[in-house]
């Protein structure tokens, strides 16, 4: 409304004078000057938000795999519907929580055995590896579980032998049907939980 009045009196000023006063001319220049400057403001933030968007999406698929875990296989580390970030990795180190393929959906579990590695688990569920038993503080109660392989175990080139760390419910590579799992199934390693927010932190 205040730019349209001041519009009316420059025409005023402009047919009682035949031309705009100077101080006017001041005004209209700064106008268009600030119309411009919002629009330069304007775009920018467009791009950046364009650009940050794109980011995201790269990282997301080169980089990070956002999950949400499905189950209890993984009790007490990870719980039903937590949100983790995976690392993408098709090369993960003994010990690495991972996520997996196994019949188009994702499983996380934990790298127990590399290629080459023999892996052995007892009847009371201690596990070794090349003949030294591991320390396992993250599982809550050992068990040999669900188990119709013969141990001791050898892991093939190209696979991973995967455990889950609540060993009296979870299927994984103790199980003939799931089996070592080979590298290109793997997605990830979890390195970060997102959610809930009082469990935030590094994943390991």
């Amino acid at each position: 409304m205040q730019r349209n009045d001041k519009t009316s009196q420059t025409r005023e000023l402009v047919d009682q004078l035949g031309r705009p006063p100077i101080t006017m001319l001041d005004e209209e220049i700064a106008w268009h000057e600030r119309k411009k400057s919002y629009r330069r403001v304007a775009f920018g933030i467009l791009i950046s938000l364009i650009a940050t968007a794109a980011a995201i999406v790269l990282i997301t698929n080169l980089w990070l795999a956002v999950l949400q875990v499905d189950g209890s296989s993984m009790n007490p580390l990870l719980q039903m519907d937590e949100i983790v970030f995976a690392v993408r990795t098709d090369n993960p180190a003994r010990g690495e929580v991972v996520a997996l393929y196994y019949n188009n959906r994702l499983q996380i579990k934990r790298v127990i055995g590399i290629a080459g590695d023999t892996v052995n688990i007892s009847s009371d569920g201690a596990v070794s590896v090349n003949g030294n038993r591991i320390s396992e503080p993250y599982v809550a109660e050992k068990s040999l579980g669900t188990c119709d392989i013969e141990f001791p175990f050898q892991v093939p080139t190209g696979t991973v032998f995967v455990l889950g760390d609540n060993r009296a419910d979870s299927m994984d590579s103790r199980d003939g049907r799931f089996g070592p799992v080979p590298r290109e199934q793997i997605v990830g390693r979890i390195a970060y939980r997102a959610w809930p927010l009082r469990e935030a932190g590094k994943v390991s």
